[in-house]
């Protein structure tokens, strides 16, 4: 919960400060993230240098110091709902890349361990890449499908299918 990082956790009306700048366009807005970390070590195969992550961290949830509802906005029962599948998303893209195998991550070549670093630098980060614009496009089919939680029948569809993946996945609060 450091610096307004909350794990994965059922939402609740006061994770929400009331800011009637930040989001201007949302009556209620969810951000979320996921971080990565990792240890690597080079070796040399074949005359070249190869760059291997040794151990991957990634963490993920909640980011209250960017999302926010308004003064004006009412609480309803659908608003927390919404908000929740956003973050349930974000944490099925965010544990399938934590769990991810060091075998299946990608590994950095170069000339030398600096360039194979760099290699490896670059192809995590586009890795994470790929994860969040998956990630992304899920949660803007969602908002679309759902009309940002106002189409009652498509919420109480998406929430149940989500939930069934969460459970599909072994993951709770």
């Amino acid at each position: 919960m450091a610096k307004g990082y909350f794990p994965y956790h059922r939402l609740a009306a006061t994770d929400f400060p009331i800011n009637d700048h930040l989001n201007p366009e949302y009556g209620m807005y969810t951000r979320v993230f996921f971080h990565y970390w990792y240890n690597h070590r080079w070796s040399i195969h074949n005359g070249r240098v190869v760059d291997r992550v040794t151990n991957w961290l990634v963490w993920s949830g909640f980011d209250r110091n960017k999302s926010s509802r308004k003064s004006w906005f009412k609480l309803g029962n659908e608003a927390l709902p919404h908000e929740q599948v956003h973050l349930d998303i974000n944490e099925l893209h965010s544990r399938r890349l934590a769990e991810m195998s060091l075998d299946t991550l990608p590994h950095g070549e170069g000339a030398d361990p600096k360039e194979a670093s760099a290699d490896l630098s670059r192809k995590v980060e586009a890795l994470a890449t790929r994860v969040s614009k998956e990630a992304k496009k899920e949660h803007d089919q969602y908002d679309a499908e759902t009309a940002h939680g106002k189409n009652i029948s498509k919420q109480r569809e998406w929430s149940a299918a989500i939930q069934a993946r969460l459970e599909g996945a072994g993951i709770h609060f």
